[in-house]
């Protein structure tokens, strides 16, 4: 079985990707990628597309509800890098997104996910793969992975919680993953709940190929190598902790000193005292340099 880190939008940037990496991800997915603001040359949108040369497997993540934009946008990047394949989001519940008719949107139009699969088909021999729902209201998983299927996808992705569970914990109906693992001609991902290395216990004797790990990973990017069964030292996690902030403290931008103060709080979770810790690092009163002082003295580690 495998171990793939989710797209999570505004997380999972190539510097996050490294680490899980070291963590023990198998393949990582870059964050959702705008198929229209790509053909429209939002410089922001691109860097999105950008992988590290030392990234092992990296998927890029597009959507949007158009067939050609999306093509237009897939042949745009491919000019400019060579990912290890491509993903179509069929899952996102946002409403921006779904507004747009792309996301989970598309679990209502099976008909129209299948082309998009067959227009980026036409354009890449890359490995292919679409993420989707259960459904949108209603479960309509069996005709949009048949959609996927007959289009071309190489693999499927399947989070099994309606648009309307959008990401509640405690929702995901596992009996869709495996059931779709059983049926298809193609390898099956599982994607939701997963936690900690219990959790993948209901896959064992199934046809479930892999599991993709999103908000598990976040205070945890090495969860991957928990859930293949190794023990993690203190020490270890540190050091990926430290690598981590560095990583932000070298970019220097208002951005990245939010995602410093982000990811500290979720590295707390489960540590004395975490509350009053996360109060002091979002404090508007502490600047930057008082925020590493504070993450430095809670952590035990050196920035």
């Amino acid at each position: 079985m495998n171990f793939y880190l989710a797209p999570l939008a505004e997380i999972t940037s190539k510097e996050f990707r490294l680490l899980c990496y070291e963590g023990g991800a198998d393949a990582c997915f870059s964050e959702m990628i705008s198929a229209k603001a790509v053909t429209l040359r939002n410089r922001k949108t691109i860097a999105l597309s950008e992988i590290d040369p030392s990234e092992p497997c990296t998927f890029l993540q597009f959507f949007g509800g158009d067939p050609e934009v999306i093509k237009e946008a897939a042949e745009k990047i491919l000019e400019r890098v060579t990912p290890a394949g491509i993903d179509i989001n069929a899952g996102c519940p946002v409403r921006k997104v779904v507004a747009a008719r792309a996301g989970s949107a598309l679990m209502d139009d099976p008909e129209r996910l299948g082309k998009i699969v067959k227009t980026l088909r036409s354009v890449t021999d890359l490995p292919l793969s679409v993420k989707i729902r259960k459904g949108f209201k209603t479960p309509n998983y069996e005709r949009c992975a048949a959609a996927a299927v007959e289009n071309g996808a190489d693999f499927l992705t399947v989070h099994p919680r309606l648009r309307t569970d959008m990401f509640t914990a405690g929702t995901c109906d596992f009996d869709v993953s495996i059931e779709l693992a059983e049926k298809l001609p193609i390898p099956v991902i599982h994607s939701g709940d997963i936690r900690q290395i219990g959790d993948i216990d209901r896959f064992k004797n199934t046809k479930i190929a892999g599991v993709m790990v999103g908000r598990g990973a976040l205070g945890k990017p090495w969860i991957f190598r928990e859930l293949k069964g190794e023990t993690v030292s203190v020490e270890e996690k540190k050091a990926l902790m430290t690598k981590h902030f560095r990583y932000y403290l070298d970019l220097d931008t208002k951005t990245a000193h939010t995602m410093i103060r982000r990811h500290a709080s979720w590295y707390s979770a489960g540590f004395h005292a975490s509350a009053e810790f996360r109060n002091s690092i979002f404090d508007p009163g502490n600047d930057v340099t008082k925020v590493v002082e504070i993450i430095e003295d809670f952590f035990g580690i050196e920035l």
